[in-house]
């Protein structure tokens, strides 16, 4: 696939540098620019770089607005896209290409990669094998970088997509920042209740980039990788069991951009694999209720709901359902009194309401014309969630 990179950020840059050198793909465009790549296509706006012949796939990134709307239009063009996480202030730019993508035919893949990582692969072993006993709590400590954003709306929206591919979807939150308030800057506690009541815990701190940890505690021992976030560096994997033996394991540097194209590579090839765009939104909309717990200083609790042409439909008339109730409570008092005030009119306002509810009935049949999607496939045997019984049937 020929890649056109958007955006100018060090992201950008490591992403384009992975792809000058990819056997598979080719690094074809950049907008803005890069010094680097200052040979590629040049492009006035960003509706020219989507244009130039050739592009089959896109890493969208660059400021949040900016990749708001650059996902949006790439999304439109029916392109393949990586998107750098979180692809904006909030959830709605994948929300805006949820249900667009199955029209125009778009594949993203949210940047996501620790989920894949060997040793998070080893941890979601012991949990669904049990080989530690009965997983208990899930903890992950890191330090991040707030030159471009505070900790909750960056950082933890990245981080927590690791939680939730070993402990399921959050179920609820609650979290402390520094300083008080929704944007802390110097340090964030966030602790989820996840499915099946199992607890996990998020501890970011800014200051320079040093090795994240992820401990898994379990009935009969602890299982924790030590890992660079930008996976550049070794891996250590220790396991300690109950009688406190401990070993360790080192894994080598591992490639993370490698290992997000090729689950762009299985998508296109229509082999469902994490992280999705599904994913993505579920790690903002985490990320926004933390935002929510900061700022009201309780617990949070989320409540999903499927992106889909039938959910959709359901808000837009449950919405215009309440506008109708509201008109009627102001219109038929104003119907009702206007004759006495000598406006006799007025009463045929009230006659109008009965088609229009009429209406608005026969409107709620257009959900059986509705579309329903495939139902996906078992993309993840080894889920959590996933009991055995259903991976021995799969």
């Amino acid at each position: 696939m020929n890649f056109l990179i958007l955006g100018e950020g060090p992201d950008e840059l490591a992403w384009a540098r992975r792809l000058a050198v990819d056997p598979t793909h080719r690094l074809w465009a950049v907008y803005p620019s890069l010094d680097e790549f200052e040979h590629l296509p040049p492009a006035r706006d960003l509706d020219e770089a989507l244009a130039i012949a050739g592009v089959d796939a896109v890493v969208v990134g660059g400021e949040p607005e900016f990749r708001q709307e650059a996902l949006r239009r790439a999304a439109a063009a029916g392109l393949r896209i990586v998107c750098l996480h979180p692809p904006g202030p909030d959830s709605l730019a994948y929300y805006q290409v949820a249900l667009s993508r199955s029209e125009t035919g778009a594949i993203i893949v949210p940047d996501l990669p620790a989920r894949l990582h060997p040793g998070a692969v080893e941890i979601r072993r012991a949990i669904v094998e049990k080989s530690l006993g009965e997983p208990r709590t899930l903890r992950l400590e890191a330090m991040a970088d707030v030159d471009r954003d505070d900790l909750a709306r960056g950082a933890f929206a990245r981080d927590v997509d690791l939680i939730r591919s070993l402990f399921g979807d959050v179920e609820a939150v609650s979290a402390t920042g520094d300083p008080a308030g929704d944007r802390p800057t110097h340090e964030l506690i966030v602790q989820m209740r996840c499915a099946v009541g199992r607890r996990a815990e998020v501890r970011l701190a800014a200051g320079p980039r040093g090795p994240s940890g992820l401990t898994l505690n379990a009935a009969d021992g602890t299982l924790a990788i030590e890992f660079d976030p930008a996976f550049e560096g070794p891996s250590y994997l220790t396991r300690r069991d109950r009688e406190g033996r401990e070993t360790t394991e080192e894994i080598p540097p591992w490639d993370a951009r490698g290992a997000i194209l090729s689950v762009l590579d299985d998508a296109v090839d229509e082999r469902d694999r994490a992280p999705t765009l599904l994913d993505g939104t579920r790690d903002v909309e985490v990320a926004e209720a933390t935002l929510r717990a900061l700022r009201r200083g309780r617990t949070i609790d989320l409540h999903y709901e499927e992106i889909s042409e039938a959910g959709s439909f359901k808000s837009v008339m449950t919405s215009t359902g309440c506008l109708l109730l509201i008109g009627i409570l102001v219109v038929l008092p104003i119907a009702l009194a206007g004759p006495s005030l000598g406006f006799g009119w007025t009463v045929y306002i009230a006659w109008a309401i009965i088609p229009i509810l009429v209406v608005w009935v026969v409107l709620q049949g257009l959900r059986f014309a509705i579309r329903k999607p495939a139902p996906p496939p078992n993309r993840d045997l080894d889920s959590p969630l996933n009991p055995p019984d259903a991976r021995e049937q799969a």
